[in-house]
């Protein structure tokens, strides 16, 4: 059908008339008609989306801004005439789903620099003594009751030890 209507295309641009088209394809003049009409359509299935392009791009933008933040904050900072799950859908989409942010250890930055110190002064150190070093952090142990709330973190795939998409985005590297 296509290479049909490419042809008749062509000899009608050509100036032919329908009735010379219609003895050299053989077709009928409603198909000649119908074939200088046609557009290729984008095909659509199923339901409108209740959200625009831009909509979409400002949701992505306020979850990269604060990951920790949920849809519900989102939607009402945002008032989008969609529901909560409208919004996880467009961030999932986006790359961003919800996580439990990474445990990484709360370190400062005279910490860092500890650390850094003491490896270079002892670099020269053969592995089997490296691997009598342990590298301790602090960390809180609750035997009863719960930690609080679960906390979800919005991230794109492989940038978990981002300090910006760890649970510990709240702590500062200072001093």
């Amino acid at each position: 059908m296509h290479l049909k209507r490419t042809l008749i295309k062509k000899l009608i641009g050509e100036g032919k008339t329908y009735k010379e088209v219609q003895k050299i394809i053989g077709c009928s003049a409603k198909m000649i008609s119908n074939a200088l009409k046609w557009r290729a359509k984008p095909e659509r299935r199923g339901r409108k989306r209740k959200t625009t392009i831009k909509m979409d791009r400002r949701i992505t933008r306020m979850a990269k801004a604060q990951p920790m933040i949920s849809s519900r904050m989102i939607k009402d900072s945002l008032e989008l005439p969609v529901s909560t799950v409208t919004v996880r859908r467009r961030l999932c989409e986006a790359n961003l789903f919800s996580r439990i942010p990474r445990k990484v250890p709360l370190l400062k930055k005279r910490h860092v620099q500890k650390r850094l110190q003491f490896a270079k002064e002892h670099i020269n150190w053969p592995k089997e003594k490296w691997r009598n070093i342990l590298w301790t952090d602090e960390s809180k142990i609750v035997l009863f009751g719960s930690k609080g709330h679960r906390q979800f973190v919005r991230r794109p795939p492989n940038s978990e030890f981002k300090p910006q998409c760890n649970g510990n985005s709240k702590v500062s590297l200072e001093k």
